[in-house]
């Protein structure tokens, strides 16, 4: 089929996506990185900035190719790829953590959240709760406590750090019916806006090369997990619909049956 036919993101251009995928699969994903670290002209601090390059380059590939429209059977690959390469960054870096309070590092937690549920990778939640900084000056949140606790995570965290745009999704935990479909359609429709302080806002104008595509996979996280009937919203930009259409063909749900859906504080 045209590519223009089976791409997810509208944004996304033929041409540069394959040459950014064939760049990013040559020298990321099978050139190894242990050999890379093993070079010991590189000192801690340079290993370690290499070692985050893999790793993200690994998420960006995948989120990428789900934006290019591949067979969602063939992502499956790329998601365990990646989350393995989270869990050999932490081990090869114990400092590792992700600073709530950073927009990047916030948005990190909610896809690697939201993609280990959707892909059914209920192994790697544990992981994913790890690499959350402990500090409580990095901050203790309220949206991902609730979120985590619906997969069987405790966290801390009694407010929400960023108000624009988590508030809404927030807000849909608590919902039901027509104001909880409401809640994450308005969370949808603002969502890019708030976004702007994320180092790929805008990518898509500044180097197509490096445009992975905008997605909010939290609100298809929570869409599968709180059992959200999405018509009123599915077909807004940067909704997953087919990751969450799959997912439930798939009987993810079944992978997560404790938590509590309504966790009021």
């Amino acid at each position: 089929m045209k590519f223009d036919q089976i791409k997810r993101e509208p944004l996304m251009q033929e041409v540069t996506y394959q040459e950014a995928i064939q760049f990013t699969q040559k020298n990321y994903i099978e050139t190894s990185i242990e050999h890379v670290l093993a070079e010991k002209e590189r000192d801690h601090a340079h290993k370690k900035r290499l070692s985050w390059a893999w790793t993200t380059e690994a998420f960006e590939l995948l989120i990428q190719r789900y934006s290019g429209g591949e067979p969602l059977d063939t992502l499956a690959p790329y998601a365990e790829h990646t989350f393995s390469q989270f869990e050999r960054h932490k081990r090869d870096f114990p400092d590792f953590s992700l600073k709530l309070w950073e927009p990047d590092a916030y948005q990190y937690i909610l896809w690697l959240l939201s993609l280990a549920v959707l892909f059914n990778i209920p192994g790697r939640i544990e992981q994913i709760a790890t690499y959350i900084s402990a500090h409580p000056k990095d901050g203790l949140d309220l949206l991902l406590r609730r979120l985590f606790a619906r997969v069987g995570i405790t966290l801390p965290g009694d407010r929400l750090i960023h108000e624009k745009p988590y508030a809404e999704l927030l807000a849909a935990l608590d919902a039901s019916g027509d104001e909880q479909q409401q809640a994450l359609r308005t969370y949808l429709k603002q969502w890019y806006r708030g976004m702007r302080n994320c180092y790929w806002h805008d990518r898509h104008k500044r180097n197509m090369e490096a445009f992975f595509g905008y997605w909010a996979f939290e609100a298809g996280l929570v869409t599968l997990l709180w059992e959200v009937d999405d018509a009123p919203y599915r077909e807004l930009p940067y909704y997953p619909k087919d990751l969450v259409d799959d997912a439930r063909t798939r009987h993810v749900l079944r992978s997560f049956p404790t938590g509590p859906r309504i966790d009021a504080v």
